[in-house]
Formats: structure tokens, C-alpha cells, sequence
């Protein structure tokens, strides 16, 4: 991906636990690509949203509420809005690849 495409993360963080949990702009530009890209501010493809829900998963082991939460607010966009997103992605990904139990949210 170029340094010039448009990015539109925010600086987001999350109490859990006793305790906050970052994840910065610019870490979350990194799961960024050609094929996980933004339609607009606010507006992440459903393969960013999802690459950036299991990126937070996996690196800052957190449980799903927490992970869509911090996930959500470096997106700009509602916790409704990315689990909307997710849904869809997962619909689409167990058409297409016809794996019924695929899933990003559990």
C-alpha cells in the first residue's frame, strides 16, 4: 500500500480490567492494504474492519466486547456499525467459501 492512501484511523483506547489499552493510529494503519481499504472517513471496507478486529484480538488478547469496542473507536465508527460490518463479512465469507462455521466474532 502506498504512504498516500487515504487513512482514516483515530487514536483509540479502552478501559479493561483496571486498566487502559491503547492502539494508536499508526498501528492501526498497518493492517491497511490494497484489499483492506477505506470507502471513506467512517466508512472502513469489511475486510479493514475485520482485519482490524482479529489484529486486536490477536495482539492485545481481549474478549469480543472489548476487542469491538477498541476496534469501533479507531474505525470512527459505532460498536453496531463494525459488528454490522463483521456480520456481513461473515455471511459473505461462508457463501463464498461454503464453510458454515467461519467467524470473525466468536
Amino acid at each position: 500500500m502506498s504512504d498516500d492512501a487515504p487513512s482514516y484511523f483515530h487514536d483509540a483506547e479502552v478501559e479493561h480490567e483496571g486498566r487502559t489499552v491503547r492502539l494508536p493510529a499508526d498501528e492501526a494503519r498497518r493492517e491497511q492494504s490494497r484489499g483492506n481499504y477505506w470507502h471513506g472517513p467512517g466508512d472502513p471496507s469489511t475486510w479493514l474492519a475485520a482485519a482490524l478486529f482479529c489484529a486486536v484480538r490477536a495482539r492485545l488478547d481481549l474478549p469480543v466486547p472489548v476487542a469491538l469496542t477498541l476496534a469501533a473507536r479507531s474505525l470512527g465508527v459505532t460498536q453496531e456499525a463494525l459488528r454490522g460490518k463483521l456480520e456481513w463479512h461473515e455471511n459473505y465469507m461462508r457463501w463464498h467459501d461454503g464453510d458454515q462455521d467461519y467467524s470473525v466474532l466468536s
